[in-house]
């Protein structure tokens, strides 16, 4: 079962917070603040996947295609899992 999911990737790319991180935290993925993004509040278990400013540079905006979406959400996931994540 994948850890991160294109839906993961629409709520970063919806998000209000225009630095808005996607990490992954005891092993679930969550869309935070870029504030508590960096886990140093949240302990060692807190790893940053991605952030919407990553995002766009990835050529993918809120207009991005689904496929586009779902390709990045692939590819990230298997980045996640060959860390241990």
């Amino acid at each position: 079962m994948a850890t991160i999911t294109p839906d993961h990737l629409h709520t970063l790319l919806a998000s209000d917070d225009r630095d808005a991180a996607l990490v992954v935290v005891g092993g679930e993925a969550a869309v935070v603040p870029a504030s508590t993004a960096d886990g140093s509040d949240d302990g060692p278990e807190t790893m940053m996947v991605i952030t919407t400013r990553d995002a766009v540079i990835a050529e993918l905006d809120t207009g991005a295609n689904d496929e586009q979406i779902e390709r990045l959400a692939q590819r990230l996931d298997v980045a996640l899992d060959s860390l241990g994540g």
